[in-house]
């Protein structure tokens, strides 16, 4: 069951909402509440793997209560043994059969790795490791199996995260107060998401495909013209974003209609000056975690100061497998590590005069580095390239191109006006002339808004069940 599905919407998230504040006069009644929601819900999308989620949880818990016991180096032991043990079911499960895909052609041999892939493995077990690291740091007391395991498989965030780090959630796991503010919050954010996903995403993502498809074809009868594969990439551009961060919003929304609050994944990325800039604001509970749990067990060997450190990169190349299994991946990983430790060796792009230089130039980088993301492998990626670079024979204009941009353009337009921070702007100003006459207007509009918004969601979702693109 998805998140973003009708059943969910109309049956499953109501029915938790009304048994959840039933109990709020008690933290840890809604704490069973919320568990018992969790486990439902991932049997319900995976009754296979039901048994490795519950065995993860109390892996963590016995040794979290392990790490406290002990000193020193046995204590050093007890979180390896509990984060090695994660570790390496997720590289079992995940990432053996990309490791013996690159391995086979060295030797030779084809080698071949099937196993199923339990549901939301990847934050599962992140979020097991940062509650042990945690502990272990002192960060945060070891907790009861109950409460762990509301974070960890914490349904919200188990298909597409954002990460969370055990710290940021341990005080509101035990506290917790019934805030109508927040509420309506969440359930603004739920709606805008959903808007995100279903009106925006789903649509330019169709058009991608569709461009992106024609570069598998064979380059004697088919070629992209620079304008279409232009374009191409730039609406995948657009798509990710609005996918990402609608799932983000989504879960965002689902977390405050809960009573957690949830710090925000997404800051108008497309807005970065830089692709450094740019990683501060896209996907930051990822980037907030690689930064305490990976980047961190390095702090020794370097400089608190030293930037320009090749680790990077292989911080990068994780992040890049963050998102998939596929080496292609692993290069856009790769990729962007380099470029970021470019720009701090060289000082650049903040040499360009212009802000609005220094954006185009930030966009430019990060849609390159999209291809590969999007690829279905190197040999796509690579005719992608030389279609985009003119230099495959593929002319430069395409009637194919206008015609998508004249039957989407409304999904164009709203989509780069909402990479922006027009919603935020607006709204705090706002905030600073709460008795004028705009706020009042737009304090009657808004939840009307939202509800129209609703509806049209729940509109295109009824047609795409029942005319699947």
């Amino acid at each position: 069951m998805q998140i973003t599905s009708i059943p969910f919407l109309i049956y499953f998230l109501p029915i938790l909402l009304i048994l959840y504040y039933a109990v709020s006069f008690s933290a840890m009644l809604q704490n069973g509440v919320l568990f018992a929601t969790c486990l439902i819900f991932y049997a319900w999308g995976d009754p296979q793997s039901i048994m490795m989620l519950v065995a993860c949880i109390l892996l963590s818990s016995v040794s979290s209560y392990l790490i406290v016991r002990f000193d020193g180096t046995m204590r050093r032991y007890m979180l390896l043994l509990g984060t090695g043990v994660n570790l390496f079911i997720l590289f079992a499960t995940k990432y053996m059969g990309m490791f013996l895909e690159l391995l086979g052609p060295s030797l030779g041999v084809e080698l071949h790795y099937s196993v199923h892939e339990p549901l939301g493995l990847l934050v599962f077990i992140l979020h097991a490791i940062s509650y042990l690291v945690d502990v272990y740091r002192e960060k945060a007391k070891p907790d009861t199996p109950f409460n762990i395991g509301v974070y960890i498989s914490f349904f919200p965030f188990l298909y597409h995260g954002p990460l969370l780090c055990y710290r940021d959630m341990a005080e509101q796991l035990h506290t917790r107060k019934l805030d109508y503010r927040l509420l309506a919050l969440g359930a603004c954010r739920l709606v805008v998401g959903l808007g995100k996903l279903v009106i925006l995403a789903s649509r330019l993502g169709g058009v991608a495909d569709n461009i992106f498809s024609l570069s598998q074809i064979d380059p004697g009868e088919n070629s992209v013209p620079i304008l279409l594969s232009w374009l191409g990439v730039g609406t995948f551009t657009l798509q990710v974003y609005f996918e990402f961060s609608g799932y983000a919003d989504v879960a965002i929304g689902l977390a405050m209609l809960l009573g957690y609050r949830v710090e925000e994944n997404f800051n108008a990325p497309y807005t970065a000056t830089s692709l450094k800039d740019f990683w501060k604001r896209w996907e930051i509970g990822l980037v907030l975690w690689s930064q305490r749990y990976i980047n961190s067990l390095f702090s020794e060997t370097r400089s608190e100061t030293d930037e320009m450190n090749v680790f990077q990169i292989f911080t990068y190349a994780l992040i890049g497998l963050w998102h998939g299994t596929s080496y292609t991946f692993l290069l856009w990983g790769v990729f962007n590590g380099i470029i970021v430790l470019a720009e701090s060796i060289v000082d650049y792009p903040s040499r360009l005069p212009f802000k609005w230089l220094r954006r185009v130039y930030t966009m430019v980088i990060v849609m390159i580095g999209f291809v590969l993301f999007r690829a279905e492998d190197i040999y796509q990626a690579s005719r992608y390239y030389l279609d985009m670079f003119g230099m495959n024979n593929n002319g430069i204009f395409s009637d194919i191109a206008l015609r998508m941009i004249r039957e989407n353009w409304i999904y164009y337009i709203l989509g780069i006006l909402f990479c922006f921070p027009i919603a935020r702007n607006l709204n705090e100003k706002l905030f600073k002339n709460q008795d004028g006459l705009l706020n009042q207007i737009s304090t009657l509009l808004y939840p009307i808004a939202m509800v129209v918004v609703f509806v049209v969601c729940l509109c295109f979702m009824v047609v795409e069940a029942y005319f699947p693109a």
